[in-house]
């Protein structure tokens, strides 16, 4: 028996370190193992390809070269047939699959697909077999190698996607091709970019200029929002995103949310608005918006009865056709607010014009004008699943995405309509991942977590019928940066759940997390690498208060050594996140010190209490500029604190740098991945 025992204790450890040796995500369908030397790169490896397959063969070069201590060799062959090294083998049969083998022997690396999709997916399988950090910059030492073996992998959904909303704030071309190069990796294909919103017009429509007028893409100074988080693309910007991620196999999905959201067309278009409230007539912050009109919901919308605002739709969606050659156009069509059709008269009377019985009718009428336009364009039409409120009336060519409500993908394949998973139970990554007191800018509106385990445990097939399994096409996560706004703060919220994202949505969904965090392991080097900051627990926290660290009337002055957690130049946010106890604290300002010398200070009045609801100014937190960091510099975090009514008061300290050149560099680079 104890022998017995032993030799099960062994073939758990080969398992295990065979498990961590193929720790790719997402997991492949079918991996065998052939029992053969492994492949080993050397500077006399060449990389086959035929005319077909060139561009994925250059492109995977590119994304390893940095890192090999020796330049690859590409050769264009008519046949790859019997050539030793590493071959790319296109077939012709079927150009769009996805679907790919990877043969691995210790003479050659065979990737094989019938679509340069399919052979692009099984290069960045290959990637995932090699060390983590051939995807970074610097230079790899020792042997690399590649273990035997063969994979037969194809995906589950066909829809594979992630929402950038790049109007609540704006994110530069750099940083959106760095997310479509981490997309790709991870065998990820839709990027739908969210353009339009009330906090901004994000691209340029040349029949319309007013729409990237500074009063519909800037933010005013007043809000101290940092430059970069204003401005919009030109066409022709957007036309070289798409090219880029056409070559990495991503689709990039437009929005132009309409009839509501839309206050940059509102304050520019004014004869397109449904009533003659415009104010104010300029694009603010979405936690601003709280504190102007009460909510988040502006006090207008387009005018669903006017003709001039289909003429001003195909327009704009002439436009976006162009730039886009994606087969889908989103529409939005959410968070309407009915209640000022309700209330207008000239809306009323063309209801009963129409026959209508009641607002739902009118924005069923409404997406159904939308969507002709649309399809007009020959593209289809997709709408967040709050149009399915009146779905007996929605136009049969509509497109669901499925957001509200726990029956939301079932509500809408019920009906025959195309749908794609995207739950706010589930995939909002602007929701916090751990407790609201950790420091990390998340979106605590909404009053739970969403952790890792709750992104893998996800099936969006789970209670649909045969027939409605049919209408799922895929699934997607999404940001609104209304909240978290730096990439370093939408990074460290995006991951690694968007890797959770990438396994349910591709792998053939048989469920083990304690696999797949077992591959994690190795991803969070592959993410140091690629410095991309991803998320862990406590990771802002510098310090905690209790009562005897505070003072009652008079300001006490607390310091921290943040040294570790400076290591860029960038723009430091700190603060207080009171937990407990029957007092709260005053903040009367936050410095930051090199070497004893203040390089920082910001000197407003704060309140560390426990209200952090999104509407709420947050001014427990402060903003500090390192302008000219050093590596060999000591910085201390100091502040002036006081309590409120007494000094029973706990709480956590908080600080974290972002850096100024977003995917630079990572906080791990000097401390560690702890």
């Amino acid at each position: 028996m104890k022998y017995l025992l032993i030799i099960w204790a062994c073939l758990c450890t080969l398992f295990n370190l065979q498990a961590a040796e193929y720790s790719v995500v997402p997991k492949p369908l079918s991996v065998k193992e052939t029992g053969k030397p492994a492949f080993v790169f050397t500077p006399r490896t060449v990389v086959y390809v035929t005319p077909a397959s060139r561009q994925i063969g250059e492109l995977w070069i590119q994304s390893v070269s940095r890192s090999l201590p020796f330049q690859l060799q590409l050769k264009e062959v008519s046949s790859v047939k019997g050539k030793n090294g590493i071959v790319f083998d296109l077939s012709k049969k079927n150009r769009s699959s996805e679907a790919y083998t990877l043969d691995v022997s210790d003479k050659r690396i065979v990737v094989r697909s019938e679509g340069l999709a399919g052979l692009f997916y099984g290069a960045q399988t290959l990637t995932q077999l090699m060390p983590p950090e051939v995807v970074g910059k610097e230079k790899l030492e020792g042997d690399i190698t590649v273990p035997s073996l063969q994979i037969n992998d194809k995906p589950r959904f066909q829809w594979r996607g992630y929402m950038k909303d790049v109007s609540r704030t704006f994110y530069s071309v750099d940083v959106l091709k760095k997310y479509i190069d981490i997309m790709s990796l991870y065998k990820m294909n839709t990027l739908h970019l969210h353009l339009t919103d009330d906090q901004g017009w994000r691209v340029e429509i040349k029949k319309y200029p007013r729409l990237t007028s500074e009063k519909a893409t800037h933010y005013p100074v007043q809000f101290g929002q940092p430059e970069g988080r204003s401005g919009f693309y030109t066409q022709e910007e957007l036309k070289d995103l798409v090219a880029y991620a056409a070559a990495r196999h991503v689709q990039i999905v437009p929005e132009i949310d309409v009839p509501g959201h839309c206050w940059p067309v509102l304050i520019n278009y004014p004869e397109l608005a449904v009533n003659d409230s415009f104010y104010p007539d300029y694009v603010m912050p979405f936690c601003e918006t709280y504190h102007v009109w009460g909510h988040q919901f502006t006090p207008n919308t387009l005018d669903p009865s006017n003709e001039k605002v289909y003429q001003f739709l195909d327009d704009v969606f002439t436009e976006i056709a162009a730039i886009f050659p994606s087969e889908y156009i989103h529409f939005g069509g959410d968070e309407v607010r009915h209640i000022l059709w309700e209330k207008n008269e000239h809306i009323q009377n063309f209801m009963k014009e129409k026959g209508m019985k009641n607002v739902m009718e009118l924005q069923s009428y409404f997406v159904t004008r939308v969507s002709a336009i649309i399809a007009g364009k020959g593209k289809k039409p997709i709408g967040w699943n709050d149009i399915l409120a009146d779905a007996g009336n929605l136009p049969e060519n509509a497109h669901i995405m499925s957001w509200l409500g726990s029956s939301a993908v079932k509500d809408a394949a019920k009906y025959g309509f195309p749908t794609i998973a995207t739950p706010a139970s589930h995939l909002y990554f602007d929701i916090r991942q751990g407790t609201p007191d950790d420091g990390l800018l998340s979106d605590l509106a909404y009053p739970y977590a969403i952790t890792l385990s709750d992104v893998y445990g996800y099936d969006p097939a789970e209670g649909l019928t045969s027939r409605e399994l049919d209408c799922l096409l895929g699934v997607q996560a999404n940001m609104w940066p209304a909240v978290p706004q730096e990439v370093k703060d939408i990074n460290l919220q995006n991951f690694p759940r968007l890797l959770g994202l990438a396994e349910i949505a591709w792998a053939d969904g048989k469920k083990d997390f304690a696999d797949f965090e077992n591959r994690m392991n190795t991803q969070y080097k592959r993410l140091d690498a690629l410095k991309v900051d991803y998320y862990r627990p406590d990771c802002h926290v510098i310090a905690t208060w209790s009562p005897e660290k505070v003072s009652f009337i008079d300001y006490t002055t607390w310091e921290f050594d943040v040294t570790d957690k400076v290591y860029d130049n960038g723009r430091a946010m700190a603060g207080l996140f009171y937990t407990k106890g029957n007092d709260r604290l005053n903040i009367k300002s936050m410095q930051l010190l090199e070497n004893g010398k203040v390089i920082a200070e910001d000197l407003h009045r704060g309140f560390a209490d426990e209200t952090r609801t999104t509407g709420k100014r947050k001014n427990y937190l402060y903003y500090l500029d390192v302008k000219n960091y050093r590596k060999d510099a000591k910085y201390t975090l100091r502040m002036e604190v006081s309590g409120y009514r007494g000094t029973d008061s706990y709480g956590n300290v908080i600080f974290s740098l972002s850096p100024y050149v977003p995917f630079q560099s990572v906080e791990s680079d000097k401390t560690g991945r702890k």
